[in-house]
This record gives structure tokens, C-alpha cells and sequence, in this order.
């Protein structure tokens, strides 16, 4: 697997990648916790779009402790949009 890093995205930001057609598995990664992992496959001339955020937000924030040291993987999500 390629593990290749692809940029950043500022906080309500957006981020384009170019990718050649094929199978991919893609994640985020903030500092030592990170996003689920996705798989796509994208075909010739196929645009994808992704959403990514967190869902520590509101009074969920007071949990971002516990995500931090239990769940490093689901602090961030991303999600192929519909």
C-alpha cells in the first residue's frame, strides 16, 4: 500500500486530489489520533467529493479526553458523499 501523504485541509476547508482511476483507501490524521479508514474506487473521468470532520462538537467535547487516549481512530470521520 502506498502511503502517501496528500496535504492539508485548514479547519472549514477544502482539498482536491487528483488520482489516477483505481482502489484506494484514504484517512485523516491530526496529530496522534485519526479518521476512520474509507475505501473508494474511482473510475475514469470520476469526480468523488468527501466530507470529513469531527463529531466531538457541543457538549461532545468534554469526551474528547477519552477519544484521545481509547478510540485514536475515531476522533476525526470522513464519509463519501451521496
Amino acid at each position: 500500500m502506498n502511503e502517501t501523504e496528500s496535504g492539508s485541509i485548514e479547519d472549514g476547508g477544502m482539498h482536491k486530489i487528483i488520482l489516477e482511476p483505481g482502489d484506494y483507501e484514504i484517512y485523516l490524521v491530526i496529530d496522534w489520533c485519526r479518521s476512520n479508514k474509507l475505501k473508494i474506487s474511482i473510475k475514469d473521468n470520476e469526480t468523488i467529493r468527501l466530507k470529513c470532520g469531527s463529531e466531538l462538537t457541543g457538549w461532545r467535547i468534554f469526551l474528547a479526553n477519552y477519544y484521545i487516549k481509547y478510540k485514536k481512530d475515531k476522533y476525526l470521520y470522513i464519509k463519501q458523499e451521496e
